[in-house]
């Protein structure tokens, strides 16, 4: 009977131990991800946002640089002639050089009005979107920090229904 009791103090022994590990190492895990969204990204990744936004608007293309990873991908999903869908890519010298090339819109259309919205930061890498009031599309986000800074790495983007 003896023998028996100490058996099951032994498998309680070991089932503490599994648990106590597992409960650190779930700490570690959340630790981590807490410690990736910090409001300096928070602050970062929405500047980053705006300095494409508002640089396209305004047609300044030292903002739409600065914002951009030199291999940006920005894609839009178009309607063939066929009937079925298609892609229309962007590079990011393609889209400093369009940039480059316009008027600013302040005058036409009145001061930019954007909300970003931040769907998730982990680590390095953060999703957002962004829509206003004066614009006519919505943009999708993927952002790197890369360096030490935050750059929009892929945008995928439609047009707000009229």
């Amino acid at each position: 009977m003896w023998h028996s009791v100490g058996t099951f103090v032994n498998l309680n022994r070991k089932r503490m131990k599994k648990l106590i590990l597992i409960s650190l190492i779930s700490g570690l895990f959340l630790s981590i991800q807490t410690k990736a969204q910090t409001s300096a990204d928070t602050l970062a990744i929405k500047e980053t946002i705006l300095n494409y936004l508002e640089g396209f608007y305004t047609g300044d293309e030292a903002r739409m640089e600065k914002a951009l990873y030199h291999d940006l991908a920005k894609r839009l999903v178009t309607p063939e002639r066929n009937g079925r869908n298609g892609v229309q890519h962007t590079t990011a010298m393609q889209l400093v050089q369009y940039t480059r090339q316009k008027n600013d819109d302040t005058p036409e259309k009145g001061p930019l009005t954007v909300r970003i919205k931040i769907f998730e930061i982990f680590d390095k890498v953060a999703v957002a979107r962004s829509e206003g009031d004066n614009v006519s599309f919505v943009d999708f986000f993927h952002l790197g920090n890369i360096n030490g800074e935050w750059k929009i790495v892929n945008v995928i983007w439609g047009f707000q229904p009229q």
